[in-house]
């Protein structure tokens, strides 16, 4: 064996994707330095932006180069995030933001600011995608298509609101009970002290009759507890709904003055990312 077989016999190959790495990490520096947010977004998912900004449907994509930036990926939705979601919250201006503990590139979105606001759903600042919680959309939709002054919760509201009615009832006449209780033990006592029976007449079903209302009535009183709870529960119940429904109308109010319906929204929300890139593209 010679030298000459034992050298390293240079790959043009290597050395081309060796080119390739180093120029896609020198473009994404200049992109940053630069702060050509376009830029890194592109940089950092190619085929997703020739497909929707550039409109071309058979791009190759770089997510191979975009690896070797995997592990600062966090840093880099650090510099993004604060002018998307300066953007986010200038184009739909009812929207608030909360960041994620530990998760720079998670941002949890809300409708609103009022007390109690609702997520609406998850902004991912890399991918510049908001993923909606479909289950508030839904009620929102099905909310806007009620007659008006019905809401979602209406049917559950009006049985609750019977029931509550009902145990109040129950535990009003709780003063009733107790002196109709106190009434029957003095007849009773007052039996067992004449031997002859009430008003001098020896009169057994009378006691009886007595005795058998006088422990219905306690059997009854001993169930006030439970129902004074049961009031207490369905009364937190009660305001759980109101709640809901309270929160919706003030969502959709705040949706339809700057929307046509919930579905126009929605479809903004969902074309995000094309939107914000034809903005940093008029910069």
């Amino acid at each position: 064996m010679t030298n000459q077989d034992t050298q390293t016999i240079l790959n043009p190959e290597l050395v081309n994707q060796l080119d390739k790495k180093i120029l896609y990490l020198n473009q994404l520096q200049s992109a940053i330095t630069g702060n050509r947010s376009l830029q890194v977004y592109q940089l950092l998912d190619s085929k997703k932006f020739e497909q929707l900004i550039l409109k071309i449907s058979d791009s190759s994509p770089n997510n191979q180069q975009a690896f070797l930036v995997s592990d600062i990926q966090q840093d880099i939705a650090t510099y993004l995030a604060p002018e998307l979601l300066s953007y986010i919250v200038t184009q739909f201006d009812f929207l608030t933001y909360e960041a994620v503990v530990d998760e720079p590139e998670s941002y949890r979105i809300y409708i609103g600011d009022w007390w109690d606001h609702r997520q609406l759903g998850t902004l991912n600042i890399l991918s510049v995608t908001l993923k909606v919680d479909n289950i508030l959309i839904s009620e929102l939709t099905t909310t806007s298509e009620l007659p008006k002054g019905e809401t979602l919760n209406q049917s559950k509201i009006a049985e609750l609101t019977q029931i509550i009615t009902g145990l109040k009832v129950f535990l009003d006449d709780d003063t009733k009970r107790s002196l109709e209780l106190k009434v029957i033990e003095d007849q009773l006592e007052e039996i067992t002290a004449n031997k002859s029976g009430l008003f001098g007449r020896s009169d057994k079903a009378t006691r009886e009759a007595l005795t058998k209302k006088r422990d219905l009535l306690v059997a009854t009183q001993k169930r006030v507890p439970e129902v004074q709870q049961k009031l207490i529960d369905q009364q937190e119940e009660l305001l759980v709904l109101e709640k809901e429904d309270a929160l919706r109308h003030l969502e959709l109010q705040a949706i339809l003055e700057q929307y046509e319906d919930v579905a126009t929204f929605t479809a903004q929300l969902d074309n995000i990312y094309v939107t914000y890139m034809t903005h940093l593209g008029q910069k």
